[in-house]
């Protein structure tokens, strides 16, 4: 009987010794995400220079690192496993995860406060300038090349006078003492206007002042004193009159003047210049050195003919310079009239009064 029940528990025990034994099964491990945290900015520090006379250097701020902490967990699992019980076999694992801490450090670059520097201007002394008192000619008015006495007086280191003619060009100077006077002997062959002008020189200033003379002319012009030039002097005499021919051509004129035995031919072209010649027509002859000319134009008559045959412009032959004429001749008599001190002449035309500039080569204008 013992034995039998020996045998059975025997039985039994080598049964369950021979079923296998239960797999453990472990969870799934659960990722936890990452914890990152960022700090609160720094402010930045700003600096604002004071400006000075003299500039401020250049200021540096140096902001410290700031570390950034990054928070990577770690799992940890412990398993722990139950004994059997009696009966079916159950087994437990608990994960315990530990969390570690990596702190990474950034740098943040360094903050420059620049401030801007002002410069205060050094304030100068001015220095006194130059101060004239008086400047005066002892005459208004005076005859070509008449004498009066400049009388001035100033608070200055150095003078000098200039002469300027109408149109305000210097034709002459005078170095003289900051008060004084001077006697002069006023142009006539600079205009009917004549400027003196003191400057007056003190640390590096002028001080200007003028007097002004105007020209008594003996004789007027023939054309009328309201028609002179400004640069224009006086006339030389009353002017005279005498024989003379016009013509005129497609690109300019033709002049023949014989007061006072002159005996002059002047030929302008339209673009402001003219030549002048003595005349040796003899009268009689008359030269071909053309062809017939065209309907509505005529060929240049008497001395004209022999100018145009036998002379040559201002720039090259009369043909190609002032073309055909454009009229026939006029023989009404002719006015002339000098300057006084140069040879500027003025004759009376159909067309006008032309001034001559230059003698006998140079430049005319229609003034009236």
């Amino acid at each position: 009987m013992w034995m039998r029940a020996s045998l059975g528990l025997l039985f039994v025990l080598l049964i369950t010794a021979c079923q296998p034994e239960s797999q453990i099964v472990l969870p799934t491990v659960m990722v936890l995400p990452t914890e990152t945290f960022t700090p609160t900015p720094l402010p930045t520090e700003t600096f604002t220079a004071t400006p000075a006379a003299t500039a401020t250097p250049t200021r540096t701020a140096t902001l410290t690192n700031t570390p950034t902490r990054t928070f990577t967990p770690t799992l940890t699992q412990t398993a722990t496993r139950t004994p059997f019980p009696t009966g079916s076999p159950t087994n437990t694992i608990t994960a315990t995860p530990t969390l570690t801490f990596t702190a990474t450090v950034t740098n943040t670059p360094l903050a420059t406060a620049t401030p801007t520097a002002t410069l205060t201007p050094l304030v100068s002394p001015t220095l006194p300038g130059p101060v004239i008192t008086s400047f005066a000619a002892s005459a208004s008015n005076v005859l070509p090349n008449g004498s009066l006495t400049l009388v001035w007086s100033s608070n200055a280191d150095s003078a000098r006078i200039d002469v300027l003619n109408g149109q305000g060009l210097v034709t002459n100077s005078f170095s003289v003492v900051p008060t004084g006077q001077l006697p002069v002997t006023v142009p006539g062959n600079l205009g009917r206007l004549i400027i003196y002008r003191l400057i007056a020189i003190k640390n590096g200033q002028q001080a200007i002042q003028n007097a002004g003379v105007t020209i008594l002319c003996q004789y007027t012009w023939f054309f009328g004193d309201q028609f002179a030039p400004a640069d224009a002097t006086c006339p030389s005499n009353v002017g005279s009159i005498g024989e003379g021919r016009f013509q005129g051509f497609e690109r300019g004129f033709m002049i023949w003047v014989n007061a006072d035995g002159l005996n002059r031919v002047y030929g302008m072209d339209s673009s402001g210049r003219y030549i002048a010649y003595t005349s040796s027509w003899d009268g009689t002859t008359t030269y071909s050195c053309y062809s017939t000319p065209p309907t509505g134009l005529f060929e240049p008559e008497a001395v004209f003919n022999w100018a145009y045959c036998n002379t040559n412009a201002p720039i090259g032959g009369w043909a190609a310079s002032i073309g055909w004429a454009s009229g026939t001749i006029n023989t009404d008599n002719r006015t002339i009239q000098f300057e006084q001190g140069t040879n500027v002449a003025y004759v009376d035309t159909p067309v006008g009064v032309i001034r001559f500039i230059g003698g006998d080569n140079g430049t005319w204008q229609r003034i009236k």
